[in-house]
């Protein structure tokens, strides 16, 4: 019989082993890719938490290679003002630093940066290279992750700073931060992720970079996911796999060796039933215990007329107690049965039994261990044909726990990666080879306006993209169906895209791939950056309006450390003072030297009472430009100081004058003097002999004036014209002029009539003065164009100023009475005044 057996049940076996091993094969695939898929939304999040805070901070460094741009003239303390202020949000920057002409000059915060400053990239090898390229591409580089001069590991973006110029941009330094990479990987939570992660990609060079966090070998590794890392200037490649490796097995792998092995042995049962019935019993029965025994499924056999209940040995083993001791009822089985599931187990067994019919529950058992168990039983009432009284009911009991916890952490898993997706930023969105959405997070029900109830099962870029796209779509999803790879796998690209209300904005797009069974799935994050260009936009006319307005104005911005002595300008200020760029090397001294020096005093009294003391310096001044043209130039600051109260940093403006101080003077002179002779004229001679009368008066000084006019000037006027008489006129004007001393006071009063106003002289020394002037005068003479000459000679009247007098038109009235005497005694001569002439 046993050799009958033998042949059958190999065949079987075979038939079932082959059976198990393809669907152990099948359930293996299914757990790799559930795994995979695990670990793409996982790395997807953390993909996109490292993008958006990268980039966040690299772009406070282009902000800031913007903000040098606009204003070039920095020094520490202004550039400190700001990188606090653009510090001060939640950010990993470690310091911001400034670098005219690839040298370290600016940094903040100093504390802990100190040794950087002064630092020369050309003279280290293993930067300069990075920051040359700054220059050459005129874009941001990424440099890192290496170890600082000031301690830690660090991300360095470098951006270059590039200023307007009158021969356009000129390069002015770079703009370097430093991310602080160990502060980025704990905002991430890299660690918390449960995988396996390595990152390549030094210098953001992606796969052409080395591998600077994890194990190297990871990206070796056949099956391991891979995603990039995106942002300005750079990229990275994240690899990772669950931590210990890629779980082979899958949780239902025993259930299905169970179920094959039960199965096995139900149909060697069969085979047996051709023995004879002892041992075909007997065979079956053992062979029964041990299939319940190894698919932990019990038998069970209720009878209703004598209450009796028949356990299976597996049934003991499944609920936990001992065949010997234990004798099962229905009120101990309930008493086993767990509270919160009774009533559903009641429910089903009283349906059975009220109905004759068949029944299937799932419940959990708790044995007198404490233990809970998870079952599920299957079985039926048995009733007598002449109506529904039931005789006995029987069934089995399958214990299901490894099942059930493994489907309790199924749900978990999917949840949690729910739950990944919704706490992200962008939308995540999972589509097929057919385009056919299978994944929609709130992200994206946010930024489309779709529910996900709406577009679950509907083509994703009928949707979400312009239809000038869909054709481009709808060829590359041929491929990526063929190959998994397309035109946006594994990229990241900005494209227009389409809300519901049919809005189009830009967005970001960044697509990876995995395949499911036979087929392919990609995943993508899209984000709306269309708040990002309006900034970019912003702040690019914000610039461009800054520096229009400086030129506009003609004013220039200046800055005076007073701490080192630096003096910082702009680009008008060299134009004010008439030089290049490169011929100012920033020294208060070289500023000094173009000061006219008449007005250097002054200006650097009032410069030191400023710092001193009002906290505000105005002054006008004038410069002298290499050209030796003469500029007047009105300047203007405000004095910060120190902690300590001392002045420390100014900040001012200046601009050219010049033109309006011109038509001042040219209106003040057509105001006080003499269109002809150039002389003052009687108003403004007037005004300043009454202002040294009252001096005179105040400080008991002596004081005299001398009256004279051409002798017989109508004469002169018959005879050779009124060109002739003002060719005397000014003759005179320019001889006495050289007479006369600087603090002297000449002017035309009128006609041919002029007088002089001698401070601290007395009668004696004015009537030398006349005289003198007389003598000068007779000898002087005209020449006219036909080669004749005009001789001519003048009267002069002297008064001298006393205590009875106390007006100028007094002092005037003797001079001139002194005057008329002298044209009465013959003309040609000095008389001075006395009481007599009254």
């Amino acid at each position: 019989m046993i050799k009958r057996v033998l042949p059958r049940i190999a065949i079987i076996l075979i038939f079932i082993l082959a059976l198990d091993f393809f669907l152990i094969g099948q359930l293996s695939r299914e757990q790799m890719n559930d795994q995979r898929v695990e670990v793409s939304l996982q790395l997807a999040a953390l993909r996109a938490r490292l993008e958006k805070e990268i980039t966040k901070n690299l772009l406070l460094v282009q902000g800031t290679a913007n903000y040098i741009a606009i204003a070039p003239d920095q020094s520490q303390e202004k550039f400190a003002r700001y990188a606090k202020e653009a510090l001060s949000g939640e950010n990993l920057l470690k310091n911001l630093g400034a670098a005219p002409d690839f040298v370290m000059r600016f940094v903040y915060p100093l504390e802990g940066n100190l040794k950087i400053v002064g630092m020369d990239y050309r003279k280290l090898p293993n930067q300069w290279k990075q920051a040359k390229r700054v220059k050459e591409t005129g874009e941001m580089v990424i440099a890192g992750p290496l170890d600082l001069f000031q301690g830690g590991t660090g991300l360095i973006g470098r951006a270059p700073v590039f200023v307007e110029s009158d021969k356009g941009k000129k390069f002015w330094g770079i703009v370097s931060a430093v991310i602080d990479v160990d502060k980025l990987f704990k905002v991430v939570d890299i660690s918390d992720t449960g995988l396996d992660i390595a990152i390549r990609g030094v210098d953001g060079l992606g796969e052409e970079g080395d591998v600077f966090l994890g194990p190297p070998q990871l990206f070796t590794t056949p099956k391991a996911v891979r995603m990039p890392v995106t942002f300005p200037s750079g990229s990275w490649v994240l690899v990772a796999m669950p931590h210990g490796g890629w779980t082979h097995s899958h949780p239902l792998a025993f259930i299905v060796h169970t179920l094959l092995g039960l199965l096995l042995a139900a149909t060697s049962f069969g085979v047996y039933r051709s023995a004879k019935r002892d041992f075909a019993i007997q065979a079956i029965q053992q062979n029964l215990n041990q299939a319940q025994s190894i698919a932990h499924l019990g038998s069970w056999r209720l009878d209703h007329i004598n209450e009796e209940i028949w356990w299976s040995d597996e049934t003991y083993r499944i609920f936990g107690v001992d065949k010997n001791t234990f004798v099962p009822t229905l009120e101990r089985f309930l008493d086993m049965v767990h509270p919160d599931d009774m009533q559903k187990f009641l429910d089903a067994f009283q349906s059975s039994t009220d109905s004759c019919s068949e029944y299937e529950v799932n419940h959990r058992i708790i044995r007198p261990s404490g233990e809970i168990r998870h079952v599920q039983e299957r079985g039926g009432t048995v009733c007598l044909l002449s109506g529904k009284t039931p005789t006995h009911a029987m069934g089995t009991v399958l214990d299901v726990t490894e099942r059930a916890l493994a489907e309790e952490e199924l749900r978990a898993s999917e949840e949690k990666m729910r739950a990944m997706s919704e706490s992200s930023y962008d939308a995540v969105i999972v589509v097929d080879v057919n385009d056919v959405i299978s994944f929609w997070n709130s992200a994206a029900e946010k930024m489309f306006g779709w529910k996900a109830e709406e577009v679950i099962g509907k083509q994703l870029h009928q949707l979400i993209s312009p239809k000038e796209y869909h054709h481009q779509v709808t060829k590359g999803m041929k491929d990526f169906a063929q190959t998994g790879q397309g035109p946006l796998i594994g990229r990241v690209k900005e494209m227009p895209a389409v809300r519901r209300n049919g809005e189009v904005f830009l967005a970001e797009r960044s697509v990876t791939s995995f395949k499911l069974g036979d087929s392919y799935l990609a995943v993508g994050s899209v984000r709306d950056i269309t708040e990002r260009k309006r900034l970019e936009q912003e702040l690019r006319h914000y610039a461009n309006r800054l520096t229009l307005a400086s030129k506009a104005g003609g004013i220039g911005v200046w800055e005076w450390n007073l701490r080192t002595n630096d003096l910082k300008w702009d680009d008008q200020m060299f134009r004010l003072y008439g030089l290049e760029s490169g011929e100012f090397d920033g020294i208060y001294e070289i500023w000094k030297s173009r000061v006219h020096p008449d007005d250097l005093y002054n200006v650097e009294q009032s410069l030191q009472i400023a710092t001193e003391h009002t906290g505000f310096w105005e002054s006008e001044f004038r410069v002298i430009w290499p050209s030796n043209q003469v500029r007047c130039i009105k300047a203007a600051a405000l004095i910060e100081k120190n902690a300590d109260g001392k002045p420390e940093l100014l900040i001012g403006v200046n601009w050219d004058v010049t033109e309006s101080r011109e038509k001042e003077n040219q209106l003040r002179r057509m105001a006080t003097t003499d269109d002809m002779t150039k002389l003052n004229n009687r108003r403004y001679f007037i005004e300043l002999v009454k202002s040294e009368i009252e001096r005179s008066i105040r400080y008991s000084r002596p004081l005299s004036l001398v009256m004279f006019d051409v002798d017989k000037f109508k004469a002169v006027n018959d005879t050779y014209g009124h060109d002739v008489g003002d060719m005397v006129l000014k003759a005179i004007a320019a001889t006495a002029k050289g007479v006369l001393r600087d603090v002297d006071i000449i002017g035309r009063l009128g006609g041919e009539e002029f007088a002089v106003g001698l401070p601290e002289t007395d009668l004696k020394g004015a009537m030398l003065l006349a005289e003198r002037l007389r003598v000068v005068l007779e000898e002087a003479s005209v020449e006219l164009p036909d080669g004749g000459i005009v001789d001519f000679t003048v009267s002069l009247g002297v008064a001298v100023l006393d205590r009875s007098i106390t007006d100028v038109d007094v002092l005037l009235k003797h001079a001139d009475l002194a005057l008329y005497a002298a044209k009465e005694n013959g003309r040609n001569r000095v008389e001075a005044y006395t009481q007599m002439m009254d």
